[in-house]
């Protein structure tokens, strides 16, 4: 499959029959029910036959308070509505841009359909201009993780700040050794209470001492740096995988999820400007990313006279309260059409975490540029 034939395709082409739903109306328990025999993650919410939202795991550990007699409206966050003829670039877009793993598929405002990052990723091993890709070249580095000691409550919280539904664990020696998905901390923290007629969730009140060691899924799926994106989408559709980790000689070196994926098949379309994606910030002040996409349009233009810039993906974590203060942490990846480059940085102010973020990956295309142009002296 070639690049053109990606571009080319439709929605319609690749997505699946929405077998399982929530209806409006419908409790927690039932939707719970559902997701846990469908081995879903997420599903959509729909009023008749028009889709109104979306229900996923991340949603439930936001509002964990909530009974499980609770209906699904109370949970249910906005989706996008795909159209049938909408192209599958745009379509990915569409997902990324609303944080989801998938949107119902509509044709005249009725949902016809479903498209999950599955059902793109099914088609990866036959492109040719990623399949042989080599796993070393994209996948997330140095990622954050979960010791086998410690508590459940403490996988939560980093799975909600780095919106992850899966977590690599690692022993006292820094070696790999299982995985905490989603499911299993919902598992945990979804639990009636005994002798509770209103079936009310046990909430902040499960136990500390639950540790990740002994709920975890072990040995944990891993893969090689020298792999292939065709390998990697194989194994995550054969093993139902929304997360894979790498591993070099027993050590935790990175890790591919399905958006990485997801990037990767927005870097080879062909546009105009780059795609920017900023997450996990909890300002709901437009100024705010006002003047962070401003930091970011320049910072492009600087760099788009060496590299063009096509994927920008951004996290940000706010930690370290003291008192009214908050602190800063930013994570980057930037994908240019030559070169793949990350950058961490950390301040007690927003705007100037982000500029030194965008300083650090400014220099590191500059220096990866003066390498390309010693190599070439050095074939001349």
């Amino acid at each position: 499959m070639k690049l053109a034939e990606i571009n080319q395709l439709l929605v319609k082409d690749v997505m699946s029959p929405a077998a399982i739903v929530a209806k409006k109306g419908e409790t927690l328990n039932d939707v719970l029910s559902k997701m846990k025999r469908g081995h879903l993650r997420e599903v959509p919410v729909v009023d008749g036959d028009k889709p109104v939202g979306m229900v996923s795991y991340s949603s439930l550990l936001m509002r964990r308070s909530l009974p499980l007699s609770a209906r699904v409206e109370q949970v249910m966050r906005p989706a996008p509505r795909l159209e049938e003829d909408m192209t599958l670039p745009v379509a990915v877009e569409e997902l990324m841009s609303a944080g989801v793993r998938g949107a119902p598929v509509v044709r005249n405002s009725k949902m016809v359909g479903f498209v999950s990052r599955t059902d793109i990723i099914r088609i990866l091993p036959e492109a040719e201009q990623l399949r042989d890709k080599r796993v070393a070249e994209f996948m997330s580095r140095s990622p954050l993780a979960v010791n086998e000691k410690e508590s459940v409550r403490k996988a939560e919280g980093m799975m909600k700040g780095l919106m992850e539904k899966s977590l690599p664990v690692i022993d006292k020696d820094g070696r790999l050794v299982g995985a905490i998905g989603m499911h299993d901390v919902i598992e945990v923290l979804w639990t009636p209470r005994a002798n509770k007629p209103d079936n009310e969730l046990m909430g902040d009140r499960i136990p500390a001492d639950i540790s990740v060691g002994s709920i975890m899924s072990s040995p944990a799926i891993s893969i090689s740096p020298k792999d292939t994106v065709g390998k990697v989408a194989s194994l995550m559709i054969e093993k139902g995988l929304a997360t894979v980790f790498v591993k070099d000689q027993d050590r935790l070196v990175g890790v591919v999820s399905q958006a990485d994926l997801m990037e990767l098949v927005i870097s080879l379309k062909k546009k105009e400007g780059v795609y920017v994606q900023i997450t996990g910030l909890g300002e709901d002040d437009p100024d705010v990313y006002d003047v962070l996409y401003s930091q970011i349009e320049k910072f492009m233009k600087r760099i788009d006279k060496i590299q063009f810039p096509r994927v920008f993906t951004v996290h940000v974590q706010t930690y370290h309260h003291e008192g009214m203060r908050s602190k800063y942490s930013i994570h980057a990846r930037l994908t240019t059409d030559k070169s793949l480059q990350y950058a961490s940085h950390t301040d007690w102010d927003l705007f100037k975490t982000m500029d030194g973020l965008l300083d650090q990956l400014e220099k590191s295309v500059k220096r990866e540029h003066e390498k390309q142009l010693d190599a070439r002296k050095k074939k001349l």
